[in-house]
């Protein structure tokens, strides 16, 4: 089975983690730097995976999303590719501020017809009107960048 994840986490520890799991289990792996996090591809036998997953949850301050499986039981007669829904699908997308979201208070977008609750990604005052763009989730919250038009 072929996994790719997009990883965010301490090197060091992403490192040993993916060091001892291939040492126990039949499992390769390729991990290459990106602009934000890693871009991870591992190969593992199937019933391993749940245990791969199991301990990537377990990394203090990680985060990782799986973008693509390959292989694997059923997987084996078809390739499979995730389909993005619900929260994941707002990924990427754009909106209009219509409060001004600070990093201490937060503010409100609408993205797609619909109110969110928003933060800004970093420390800096997105102002009312301006365009965002959702970059990831905390809970109920959107967090956003300002797009520069």
């Amino acid at each position: 089975m072929k996994v790719t994840l997009t990883v965010e986490a301490d090197e060091l520890k992403l490192a040993q983690l993916l060091s001892k799991f291939a040492e126990k289990y039949r499992m390769t792996y390729k991990l290459n730097r990106q602009a934000k996090g890693y871009l991870l591809e591992v190969e593992l036998n199937s019933d391993d995976f749940g245990e791969f997953i199991r301990r990537m949850n377990h990394l203090k301050d990680a985060t990782f999303k799986i973008e693509e499986m390959r292989g694997g039981g059923v997987l084996d007669r078809f390739n499979v590719s995730l389909t993005r829904t619900n929260i994941d699908a707002l990924m990427g997308k754009e909106g209009i501020a219509k409060t001004d979201i600070d990093p201490l208070d937060g503010g409100i977008i609408k993205l797609g017809g619909e109110i969110w609750l928003s933060r800004p990604a970093d420390d800096a005052v997105i102002k009312e009107g301006s365009k965002v763009r959702v970059i990831r989730t905390e809970g109920v919250s959107l967090i956003v960048e300002g797009v520069n038009e």
